[in-house]
């Protein structure tokens, strides 16, 4: 139940419904807006796992 309150999580889900709508309901959303919101969301994702595994690292 945790994963579904995760920051990580849910900044997967937007992404892929701004991907998702984009393409399945035509909102013709440049794809230099797609990529850039793409982008954002991987390099945070990224980002907080990086931080995350450091963080039980100096736990244990």
């Amino acid at each position: 139940m945790k994963k579904f309150t995760s920051r990580k999580f849910w900044m997967a889900v937007v992404s892929a419904a701004v991907i998702l709508g984009n393409e399945g309901l035509g909102l013709e959303l440049p794809i230099e807006s797609i990529m850039t919101v793409a982008a954002v969301a991987i390099s945070y994702i990224l980002g907080e796992s990086y931080v995350d595994s450091q963080k039980s690292d100096n736990k244990n």
